[in-house]
């Protein structure tokens, strides 16, 4: 299943070949290591699919709702102040 990830504060997308049974939070975790954040805590960023945040990350990507091509937009959980 190919799927894309979009970090919302980048304005990049990757795209990355999962099997259905894959974890969303694992999903995740690569997401952050290939846009360069490997260091970053996966719990500072949300997970949203359709609109709407994907509350059980350790749930399966097809568990989520993700079919082949979909695209998976991450984000900061809180907002950040503008400098």
């Amino acid at each position: 299943m190919n799927v894309r990830v979009q970090l919302l504060e980048r304005w990049d997308r990757k795209a990355f070949d999962v099997r259905p049974e894959t974890p969303v939070a694992t999903l995740k975790r690569d997401a952050l290591a290939a846009f360069g954040l490997a260091d970053a805590a996966p719990s500072d960023y949300v997970v949203k699919l359709r609109g709407w945040e994907v509350l059980g990350e350790q749930g399966s990507v097809a568990e989520s709702g993700a079919r082949d091509g979909s695209t998976y937009l991450m984000t900061y959980r809180r907002r950040r102040p503008v400098r």
